[in-house]
């Protein structure tokens, strides 16, 4: 039997590889904007209008695109920590941890163990406190979440069972279990689901079909009728969600779990807030994972994070250099094999007025070189103190002494305030 309602998707796409389009039978016309860094800064579609601001670490503004600062609002975020945005307030312990969420659906209050996991819940709306408390294994995944009585004692559990680093299996304690299915080895995008059914029943295998990103967006049956159905907004709060009869589609972007109770999504190594597009505590691997701790993906349509641990890849040709000549060098050949340690090595990066221009222009001039489509970047803080400097000159202070430097002045001039998109001549006076 053919089914009543197809599903049909298509997109359109800019020069540089960024999703302009998207054409859904179910959804509508969905239209996103971008800036020349390639972050997303507008989507619009029929029940869903909304834009976005930046600070140079590429941390959400209080304020939507085209709109000024307010009196008190700044333009930048201290230490990538989010602490005010759109109604939401959010509060940090010394480990850079968020052990507070206060909105107009209640507060949140969180607590974290030596390992920086999140092992409890308070949630709070109005005179009513439910609490939920997260068990992990010694790899760091989580293996049970249950609610805590008045006595603290677990009741209403669900336990994960792991394949490595992606969810296998969830079974709720007296009701049923689910089995995922994979669309490839080694990838976090869900094919199916296997329910199974109390003892003597079928099994049911449910499908799912997801967006370009690797997130749900339906899921049929065998027969393929829609029990369950979703729309995102850019960061992955859902729009609308609609079943047909009771499924619970927890799945989200690749790798993340919906948790209902709080509306995180665990993230394996951590929890991402789809609220303010974040994670709630710092990178483990540290500044290896970038100078934002707190980040996401650049672009959450086409970038995804299924660890919880993935740092910021550009386009090596949306980032202008800071030089008119380098020395010589030979990473390109290293980087054409495979061979570069992008987490050792990443291009720093600096935001200015919209264009990345990088510090290290060796290494942008060996990546086009070697015809990559894409690099690890470290965002620099404009107005954090160099390191090299000992009068506490900031990395905008440094840029712009280099841009001045008697070598790019002989060379051609001073390098204007977004750097220079040719690539350097290369002179063994050049700059480094």
């Amino acid at each position: 039997m053919v089914p009543e309602t197809f599903i049909d998707r298509e997109y359109a796409y800019s020069g540089q590889d960024e999703l302009l389009k998207k054409r859904h039978s179910r959804q509508g016309v969905t239209d996103y904007f971008y800036d020349t860094t390639g972050r997303i800064t507008a989507c619009r579609n029929e029940a869903y209008l909304d834009s976005w601001q930046y600070d140079a670490a590429a941390n959400l503004l209080d304020r939507r695109q085209g709109e000024t600062a307010q009196a008190g609002a700044g333009s930048v975020v201290p230490f990538n920590r989010i602490t005010s945005y759109r109604g939401l307030h959010y509060r940090y312990d010394e480990y850079g941890r968020v052990v507070e969420k206060r909105g107009h659906n209640g507060t949140q209050h969180y607590r974290w163990d030596a390992e920086h996991r999140l092992t409890e819940v308070a949630v709070i709306r109005g005179s009513t406190v439910r609490r939920y408390g997260y068990v992990y294994d010694a790899p760091g995944r989580r293996v049970e979440k249950h609610e805590l009585d008045a006595e603290g004692k677990p009741y209403n559990r669900t336990t994960f069972l792991w394949d490595g680093m992606r969810l296998a299996q969830e079974c709720r304690l007296g009701r049923s279990s689910s089995l995922y299915i994979y669309s490839d080895q080694g990838s976090h995008e869900p094919l199916a689901r296997v329910d199974r059914a109390a003892p003597g029943e079928a099994d049911e295998v449910l499908y799912y079909h997801t967006d370009v990103n690797g997130a749900p967006e339906e899921m049929t049956d065998g027969g393929g009728n829609i029990v369950w159905e979703a729309g995102y907004q850019v960061w992955g709060n859902l729009t609308h969600e609609k079943e047909t009869r009771p499924v619970q589609q927890n799945l989200r972007f690749q790798g993340q779990y919906l948790d209902r109770e709080t509306g995180l999504h665990y993230n394996l190594y951590r929890f991402y807030d789809p609220d303010i597009g974040k994670f709630i505590s710092g990178d483990p691997i540290s500044l290896r994972g970038g100078i934002n701790l707190y980040a996401y993906a650049q672009n959450p349509l086409s970038w995804i994070d299924p660890l919880g641990l993935t740092g910021e890849w550009v386009n090596p040709k949306d980032i202008n250099f800071s030089q008119r000549t380098i020395s010589p060098h030979d990473y390109a050949e290293i980087m054409r094999n495979g061979g570069w340690d992008w987490d050792r090595s990443p291009l720093r990066v600096i935001d200015i007025d919209g264009q990345l221009v990088s510090y290290d222009n060796r290494r942008l001039d060996a990546a086009l070189e070697a015809g990559l489509d894409k690099v690890k970047v470290i965002r620099i803080d404009p107005n954090a103190p160099h390191p090299d400097s000992s009068t506490g000159k900031t990395w905008l202070q440094k840029f712009r002494e280099r841009f001045r430097d008697r070598r790019n002045i002989k060379a051609g001039g001073i390098v204007p305030d977004k750097g220079l998109n040719s690539r350097p001549e290369r002179t063994s006076r050049g700059c480094k």
